[in-house]
């Protein structure tokens, strides 16, 4: 396992070190970026849960399930709310 990620680590710093070395990242023409911008926004139907109706506030989550007849999901980490804002 050490040797792995010493080889991963080796990697990443030639890597690294190349990008550095570059005189900086190519020029993109403006169809290549519109094509890129494209490709990896998100898509309908790819971040479902951003559809949900959250509620940041437990009791208003609570009336609202409670009068649907739904279970409530609570996320929620050491550090309080998560950083998604929920």
């Amino acid at each position: 396992m050490k040797k792995l990620i010493r080889t991963l680590l080796g990697v990443g710093f030639a890597l690294t070190a190349d990008v550095l070395r570059a005189d900086g990242p190519p020029a993109l023409s403006s169809e290549q970026f519109e094509k890129l911008h494209r490709m990896i926004k998100p898509h309908r139907g790819e971040a479902r849960w951003m559809e949900i109706d959250w509620y940041p506030n437990i009791w208003e989550a609570r009336q609202k399930a409670a009068r649907e007849g739904k279970p409530l999901f609570i996320w929620a980490g050491s550090g309080g709310a998560p950083a998604a804002g929920c």
